[in-house]
């Protein structure tokens, strides 16, 4: 292409003949004098854009360090939340594995006041022949009987004990003082033995039985899924010391373990066992482990924006007038950050809730959240829907009380712990009891409530039963009602039964479970908001369960409500 030279706008400058030279004295140039005075003027404007943009970048490098903190913080946070749980769940599996030993002495001996004592031997060995042997619960048993201060043995079964025979009486002797059964550890050669003594002082016998570790030191109870996400070690008694090492999943040499880890004392006989446990993975979502290091990369770069852009607007206004418009953009941006963070909380929160209903035959399912517009701070509101198998289901709907991170870590703790023993088949009263059981409101400071239920798609029967929730609305074509639910204590309020209410879904009906944040308003009565549900929802009850969820956010829900609102709903429509 050819190019162009532009030509000069302004005249070429006139030449003047240099003034005669003076001895000692510099010749005066305007030139000269022009230049120094712009490279004055460059100095003033360019020192002051500098400091300004040195302190905006210094404040948003403490906004970003701030917020990396917060968001490690909230990581750690329910990273420890989540280990615990893991860590009850797994105590709970050690739990029941202890009962499992302790059954078959407890059988043994109770077998003892209906057998004759000529029939003892054979009947002891009939009972415990399927509890010893290798790979079984005992390596060895017997049963003793007290004649005066000392001990007879009756019967025996499987290998030589570990145990000393000059120790054998003395220990056994002090099964009959103890409330349940007594434990120890036995050591022979490399082999590490836990023996197990159960007396009854009003027959006088006591069975005695020996358990070998693996030489592994690997727990059985590990297999369990309770155990899968994390490192542990079992220690007899409550000092985790390594001659108090039972069994562990890691190098016995590389314990103890160290960095995150949790820790519970489970009762086993008339001792006690600590579980210690350390994750073996990041146990939350990517986000909440990723995001200290976005929050950090995006901050670095924010800072390097905002110190250039005011370095930028700094200088521009020394050059020229200022620009309102300008700060009035940068208030706006700072108004903007807190609703993205406000969004960010609330992204969080939405994360650990279903991102879609399950397809079941025969239902029509619609579900919303909805967080309360005051403040930044995420609520504990939630719901579920499982799919159980080819015709039964199960829901749930709750509330946690407060609002922050520590309600999120307890909303979710709810919510996994009500959908696994939901998907263990237990029914919605024997599902919420051991819910009931995880939770202390006097440690955990929040109060949760709970609506669980399991349906049948194909014949419409539910069954339900509620810890301290709002009841449920159910709607049929012109007509509604509320369930009849008894409600129990909210979770972890202490001992709770809690009963279940059955009913059948007419064709057509809805179901329509909500949090109190829907019908709540300060200052009257709770029975008022429900009737005002009710009356709202009559009008909608043939609608799509869609257009009548949206119907009763539109309708009840405050423009100023501080609560969060969770969703429910599910009508029944079976294929003719």
């Amino acid at each position: 292409m050819a190019s162009t030279q532009a030509k000069p706008s302004t005249p070429p400058p006139v030449m003047r003949a240099p003034a005669p030279d003076r001895p000692g004295v510099e010749p005066r140039s305007p030139r000269r004098t022009e230049q120094r005075a712009l490279d004055s003027s460059d100095d003033n404007r360019g020192r002051n854009p500098r400091r300004a943009a040195a302190l905006i970048a210094a404040a948003c490098l403490v906004l970003t360090a701030t917020g990396t903190w917060a968001a490690a913080r909230v990581d750690h946070s329910s990273e420890d939340r989540l280990l615990q749980v893991q860590t009850r769940q797994a105590a709970a599996v050690l739990s029941t594995a202890i009962l499992l030993i302790q059954q078959p002495l407890s059988t043994a001996l109770d077998a003892q006041q209906v057998v004759s004592r000529s029939d003892q031997g054979p009947a002891f060995g009939q009972l415990m022949a399927g509890s010893v042997g290798p790979d079984r619960v005992f390596s060895s048993a017997s049963l003793w009987h007290r004649s005066g201060s000392g001990l007879t043995r009756m019967a025996s079964v499987g290998a030589r004990p570990a145990l000393p025979a000059s120790s054998t009486q003395a220990y056994l002797a002090k099964a009959f003082t103890a409330k349940t059964f007594t434990v120890r550890s036995v050591k022979k050669g490399d082999r590490l033995f836990v023996a197990y003594a159960l007396a009854s002082p009003t027959t006088g016998y006591v069975v005695y039985g020996e358990r070998a570790l693996p030489a592994s030191r690997r727990a059985p109870v590990d297999k369990d899924s309770a155990f899968a996400d994390v490192h542990y070690a079992i220690y007899f008694g409550r000092t985790p010391t390594a001659a108090n090492l039972s069994t562990t999943d890691v190098r016995p040499g590389s314990l103890p373990l160290d960095g995150q880890t949790a820790s519970v004392t489970i009762p086993f006989g008339d001792s006690e066992l600590t579980l210690v446990t350390q994750p073996r993975r990041h146990l939350g979502s990517t986000l909440g482990q990723r995001l200290p290091l976005i929050v950090l990369l995006v901050g670095l770069l924010l800072s390097l924006v905002a110190a250039r852009s005011g370095f930028q607007l700094v200088r521009r206004r020394q050059e020229a007038e200022a620009d309102t418009a300008t700060i009035t953009g940068l208030y706006e941006r700072v108004d903007s950050l807190y609703g993205e963070q406000r969004d960010l909380f609330v992204r969080l929160q939405r994360a650990l809730l279903p991102h879609v209903n399950p397809d079941v035959p025969n239902l029509e399912i619609a579900s919303r959240y909805v967080a309360g517009t005051q403040g930044i701070d995420i609520g504990g509101d939630w719901y579920s829907i499982i799919g159980l198998d080819e015709d039964q289901f199960a829901f749930v709907v709750g509330d946690v009380s407060g609002r922050g991170v520590d309600a999120v870590a307890v909303m979710a703790h709810a919510r996994f712990t009500a959908r696994a023993y939901l998907l263990d088949g237990d029914p919605p009263a024997v599902a919420l009891e051991k819910c009931s059981r995880q939770f202390d409101i006097s440690t955990d400071g929040h109060i949760t409530t709970a609506l669980v239920g399991i349906g049948n798609a194909r014949t419409g029967e539910m069954t339900v039963a509620s810890a301290g929730h709002p009841t449920p609305l159910l709607i049929s074509p012109g007509a509604r009602e509320f369930v009849q639910v008894k409600p129990g204590l909210p979770l972890g309020a202490g001992a709770a039964t809690y009963h279940s209410t059955r009913f059948t879904m007419t064709p057509g009906s809805t179901l329509f479970c909500f949090t109190d944040g829907l019908v709540e308003r300060r200052g009257e009565g709770i029975d008022t908001g429900l009737q005002r549900l009710a009356d709202t929802m009559t009008p909608v009850s043939g609608s799509p369960v869609e257009e009548m969820v949206d119907h009763a956010l539109q309708k009840l829900r405050s423009p100023n409500a501080s609560d969060d609102i969770a969703i429910l709903a599910i009508r029944w429509e079976p294929e003719r």
